[in-house]
């Protein structure tokens, strides 16, 4: 039986293998043409995690999609499972793309740190379903909303954080915010859960898109967490090196106005896991008045320049996810 890092490289190199055409048929340059920024595809984003591999990270295959595609995580720094850990999301939500890749600046940066005894998991891809399906709308030039899994369930209102305390606003608009049937219904947030299970998580941050704004706990209640101050702290030094006109730092409650939202990442990596837990809303006013782009929903999340606006998120994120000290 080879060993699982063995099998993770397997498992990459025959979804590459299944994406191939992808591959050769590059996003970026037609998106390119419709003014929606240089984007990489599903498979081109598995070659990148293919270079971090290549580069040292460590490869898992921590479980696999509803339709069967092979979810992965890169390990850099301590394996150890007692090693204080920051944890890295992104693309929860399958049509912000932007978060994917402030994601993969960010582990480019961090690949070749020294951790200093701690480590990092990373998730580039939490929802390949929801990527691929947004990916397929975008060559054949469809203007499509994805925001769930292949079952029709939202990833960020799936997590076994106050799940059953969904409020009015959610439970009316069910049908956006899909929570499953059950907390950890999904096999991409149970994969998720299980794989960390085990690890000392202190740190965590979820990239996604948009409205330029650092979240911090909680979503599920208006009232201050007991370490909101240190939320604070650091959400408003990420919020200033993430944009030349900084982003907000506001608890995550607060920028729904007070709607409280159940099943988030964002509380429960926080609650379970006891994790300082971001959620960084990457960019803003992406569509502007382009006519070309207001239609658009990929352009509503996603801004033009990904080059521009990814390498300075991730430049904002590597103190707290290295375990600097404020």
């Amino acid at each position: 039986m080879p060993p699982p890092a063995d099998d993770a490289r397997a498992a990459l190199a025959a979804a590459l293998r299944a994406h191939a055409r992808a591959v050769d048929a590059r996003l970026g340059p037609l998106l390119e043409l419709r003014r929606l920024g240089a984007y990489r595809g599903y498979a081109e984003l598995l070659e990148a995690i293919e270079r971090l591999v290549a580069r040292g990270a460590r490869l898992h295959r921590i479980g696999r999609s509803v339709r069967g595609e092979p979810l992965f995580a890169l390990h850099l720094g301590d394996e150890r499972p007692g090693a204080r850990t920051a944890v890295t999301l992104s693309a929860v939500h399958p049509i912000e793309w932007i978060g994917v890749e402030a994601h993969l600046a960010l582990l480019d940066q961090l690949v070749d740190a020294d951790l200093d005894g701690r480590a990092v998991i990373a998730v580039p891809i939490v929802n390949p379903d929801g990527l691929l399906r947004v990916e397929s709308h975008l060559r054949a030039g469809r203007r499509r909303f994805v925001r769930h899994n292949a079952r029709g369930v939202d990833l960020n209102r799936n997590f076994d954080a106050s799940w059953h305390e969904r409020g009015l606003v959610q439970r009316l608009l069910s049908f956006i915010f899909a929570p499953g049937s059950r907390p950890g219904s999904e096999p991409e947030v149970d994969a998720l859960a299980g794989h960390l299970a085990a690890r000392r998580i202190d740190r965590s941050v979820s990239l996604h898109s948009f409205g330029g704004v650092v979240l911090y706990p909680p979503a599920a209640s208006v009232w201050p967490t007991p370490d909101a101050a240190e939320h604070l702290a650091w959400a408003k030094r990420i919020a200033a090196g993430a944009d030349p006109k900084p982003y907000r730092a506001i608890p995550a409650s607060w920028w729904s106005l007070g709607i409280t939202q159940a099943g988030l990442e964002l509380d429960w990596l926080h609650d379970r896991h006891g994790a300082i837990s971001f959620v960084v809303e990457c960019s803003r006013r992406n569509a502007g008045l382009d006519p070309a782009r207001l239609t658009q929903p990929f352009a509503w999340f996603n801004p033009r320049r990904p080059d521009v606006v990814a390498p300075p998120i991730a430049r904002a994120l590597v103190p707290f996810v290295r375990g600097d000290a404020l």
